[in-house]
């Protein structure tokens, strides 16, 4: 039972080491792109970038038919990251 327990504490700890490295990307991310449009002429250039290159292929190819609607929430996700919270709904 010890074998079980310490290996549900090292699952635990690399949860949290994983969430918290999620949460520092997400920060990251968001104060890139948002120094990158307020450096931009073009009002949502990175969304629209996102648009564009998603739109000529696709980025990946998605095969989860037990996660229903994941790319579009993959879709939102991204675009919230992107600074224009407005397009993500």
């Amino acid at each position: 039972m010890t074998d079980l327990s310490e290996r549900v504490e090292m699952l635990e700890k690399t949860i949290g080491e994983l969430t918290f490295n999620l949460h520092v990307s997400k920060v990251a991310i968001t104060v890139l792109s948002g120094a990158l449009s307020d450096m931009s002429s073009e009002p949502g250039m990175l969304v629209s970038s996102y648009e564009q290159v998603k739109s000529s292929a696709p980025l990946v190819t998605f095969n989860h038919p037990d996660q229903q609607n994941y790319e579009e929430r993959l879709r939102k996700s991204v675009l919230a990251l992107l600074s224009k919270p407005d397009l993500t709904s």
